[in-house]
């Protein structure tokens, strides 16, 4: 099982949920199977692949642990204690940030789909994916990444934030043409050196003999 433990650069999110498993004891008291709730949690990365998945008490302790030396942040711990005691209490949990669901201003649904399908709940989340995150959001990674940036910076909705996408993106596209002109320019020129440095090579070509050499002899 992976390392449950390891503080991530970002939050990740959270899912508690109850399981049946065998309660041993009582199985064999009334002899036969008897089972018993058991809450789980279930940690995804955001934008991340792996999932980790624990007993929601041994999870809770182990975390708690951790941030006591260090190597946990105690901020998220007390979060995480949190959204378990209302799970506990069946209480809605709440989402931790701004649910990209609540942000039809900014994304069309296919983006928000995209998103939640990679593990992206939050447009906080969206704004600070990293390279693994922005690869399973293919070619709009990178874009919609910009634009939760600039919408969490500006506050002003879907206008500025698309603006500045749209800028920023043109300005990649002419500093990579720009780019690629610039390697045009350089091929070119390497060209006309070589050619140059053949024609200089070549031994000079005998013209026509002058008018009064021709009559002289």
């Amino acid at each position: 099982m992976a390392n449950i433990g390891i503080q991530q650069a970002t939050r990740p999110h959270v899912r508690f949920e109850s399981r049946p498993e065998e309660d041993r004891a009582a199985s064999i008291e009334a002899g036969r199977k008897i089972y018993k709730d058991v809450d789980w949690v279930v940690i995804t990365p955001v934008g991340g692949r792996d999932v980790v998945e624990n007993r929601a008490t041994l999870w809770l302790a182990n975390i708690r642990d951790r941030a006591q030396v260090g190597q946990y942040d105690a901020e998220w711990v007390e979060h995480f204690q949190r959204m378990y005691d209302m799970y506990k209490q069946g209480k809605e949990l709440p989402e931790d940030g701004t649910a990209l669901r609540m942000c039809t201003t900014l994304f069309t649904p296919a983006e928000i789909e995209n998103c939640l399908s990679a593990g992206i709940r939050t447009l906080e989340q969206l704004a600070s994916i990293n390279e693994e995150g922005m690869g399973r959001l293919h070619m709009m990674g990178r874009a919609l990444k910009l634009r939760a940036q600039e919408a969490i910076t500006l506050g002003e909705g879907r206008g500025d934030a698309m603006k500045v996408e749209a800028l920023t993106l043109e300005n990649a596209q002419l500093k990579d043409k720009v780019g690629e002109l610039t390697e045009k320019v350089s091929a070119l020129s390497e060209i006309v050196t070589e050619l140059q440095a053949e024609r200089a090579l070549e031994p000079p070509k005998r013209g026509r003999p002058a008018k009064n050499e021709a009559l002289a002899a």
